[in-house]
């Protein structure tokens, strides 16, 4: 991945940018993992409100 491209969630339905080095952008799509049975995520940031 080129250094400019921002790397987005883990949690295959979010579409949050996670902070820093991390992985997830919040505890629920830590929680949830890379599971693909939500089909949209409920981890409260704007980006992903419904």
């Amino acid at each position: 991945m080129a250094k400019d491209q921002t790397k987005k969630c883990a949690h295959l339905p979010c579409v949050c940018v996670p902070a820093n080095d991390e992985k997830y952008c919040s505890q629920h799509c830590k929680d949830a993992g890379s599971e693909e049975a939500e089909i949209a995520c409920d981890c409260g940031h704007p980006a992903c409100a419904k």
